[in-house]
C-alpha cells in the first residue's frame, strides 16, 4: 500500500527542519518535491531514498 503524501508540515516535522527550511530548498530544487494544485507535496519514500543518497555521498 502506497503512503500518503506528506506536506511541508509533515516533512519539517520528520526531517526535524523548519517550514522555512522545507520551503527554501524546495525553491532551490534541493529536496524531491511537487504541486498538487496549489499545494506542494512529498512522497516519503522519494524523501527516504534522497536521504539515503546524502547519507552515503557524506
Amino acid at each position: 500500500m502506497t503512503e500518503p503524501l506528506w506536506d511541508v508540515e509533515a516533512l519539517s516535522a520528520y526531517l526535524g527542519k523548519p517550514v522555512s527550511w522545507v520551503y527554501d530548498n524546495h525553491v532551490k530544487k534541493n529536496i524531491p518535491s511537487f504541486r498538487v494544485g496549489q499545494h506542494l507535496r512529498f512522497s516519503p519514500a522519494e524523501i527516504r531514498n534522497w536521504l539515503e543518497h546524502w547519507r552515503l555521498s557524506a
